[in-house]
């Protein structure tokens, strides 16, 4: 039986304290090989192959022919937007929790923003969910696969591909990830990936553009090249809008090393995931993230829905009993992912739709039920045992 004494945002004494924290996901491991490829591009006064080589390692990796980077993820879907022409009366459908680089592109293309509800177990789209909201004037899909979680794709590109439809995965939070055999990116048309320091393949800063066509592909390479073409004795011309997102070499670098270890520190995200999730089963009301046959799950957050009439506290109260308990774990809950509601000038700027949770119920269920924190591969078995603990003593404190 766990007391009001016991916790320590009472006075109680924590599991993790601060003489002994949690691994955090900062400093982020760095792959040894990468001082090499860095002395390489310095060496080659900025002259060496090396983002081509990364070009070539990352679509390798992703069983993939085309590859182009980009400064940032959200950089990666303007872009990938940005090379299908939209118009202002074409309207996108983005998943309605994400973070808001999901959605800038839309916006900044002058297209419709409109918002897809969620599998209310998981926080990712779904097939039938879009079919809700598609109209003649959709023209693309934006799917998150959220917390690291592939979305059940086949459902959803058969659905879009049947009407036309553009398929765009926003992959930022599962690099490699895998569906039914094949990697995140490569089932829709285009998938968009971030190299920020917080991702999993961390290069300080950068994304990347995947697609298999090769029309697709020459699209994106004349957006990016701000829509220039080379006239003979005249030089460039710009026939098309376009924008510059440009990776640097260095993080280029970057990236091609840490791409080297992202298999083994994906692997190991996962076995310890599964640990945790073994370890909360016997408590009663702590709900787990749904996976859908097929889907593989690499964890860029740890999440865990709460059944709210089993416990006698709310999502933040929890979560600052758990930062208590735990040292270095930063657990976030809130419903700051949740775009319609969050992104609110969003009705200023398209003042027919009137924008806000009430759009979204699955999703804004779905948000005011997780906790979660960023997970990382640093853990050991010793961590999860006491982030298990911790978590234990909380919940069964708060336990109705």
């Amino acid at each position: 039986m766990v007391e009001k004494k016991d916790l320590a945002i009472f006075g109680g004494v924590p599991v993790r304290g601060k003489e002994n924290p949690l691994p955090a996901l900062f400093p982020r491991k760095i792959a040894d090989s990468a001082l090499t490829y860095i002395r390489e591009v310095i060496d080659s006064g900025f002259t060496s192959n090396m983002l081509s080589r990364f070009h070539e390692a990352f679509a390798e990796a992703c069983g993939i022919k085309h590859v182009a980077t980009v400064s940032t993820c959200t950089n990666a879907i303007h872009a990938a937007l940005g090379a299908i022409d939209l118009g202002p009366r074409d309207e996108v459908v983005v998943s309605s929790i994400s973070d808001f680089g999901s959605l800038a592109g839309v916006i900044a293309e002058g297209a419709l923003p409109v918002f897809s509800d969620v599998d209310v177990r998981n926080g990712c789209v779904t097939a039938d969910e879009i079919k809700k909201v598609i109209t003649p004037r959709t023209k693309a899909l934006i799917v998150v696969h959220w917390y690291g979680l592939m979305c059940d794709m086949d459902p959803i590109v058969d659905l879009a591909h049947d009407k036309g439809i553009i398929v765009i995965e926003d992959c930022c939070q599962n690099p490699l990830g895998d569906y039914k055999g094949r990697k995140a990116g490569t089932i829709g048309d285009m998938g968009c990936f971030s190299f920020a320091g917080e991702k999993h393949l961390s290069a300080d800063h950068g994304g990347a553009i995947i697609t298999n066509s090769d029309e697709l592909a020459m699209k994106i390479s004349k957006y990016l090249g701000r829509g220039a073409e080379s006239v003979h004795r005249y030089g460039r011309k710009h026939t098309s809008f376009g924008l510059a997102f440009p990776l640097g070499a260095l993080s280029a670098a970057v990236a091609l090393a840490n791409l080297e270890i992202l298999p083994q520190q994906n692997r190991r995200r996962v076995e310890l995931a599964q640990m945790l999730d073994k370890r909360l089963e016997e408590i009663n009301g702590a709900i787990p993230i749904y996976i859908p046959e097929g889907c593989s799950h690499i964890h860029w957050i740890y999440a865990l829905q709460l059944n709210a009439s089993r416990f006698k506290a709310g999502i933040w109260e929890i979560g600052d009993a758990l930062n208590a308990e735990l040292s270095g774990l930063s657990c976030s809950p809130g419903p700051y992912y949740l775009l319609p509601d969050s992104v609110t000038y969003l009705s200023e700027r398209y003042p027919n739709i009137k924008y806000g949770a009430h759009m979204v119920r699955n999703a804004k269920t779905h948000v005011d039920r997780v906790i979660r924190w960023f997970w990382t591969d640093k853990y050991t078995e010793q961590d999860i045992n006491d982030i298990a603990t911790a978590m234990g003593k909380v919940l069964n404190y708060f336990h109705v």
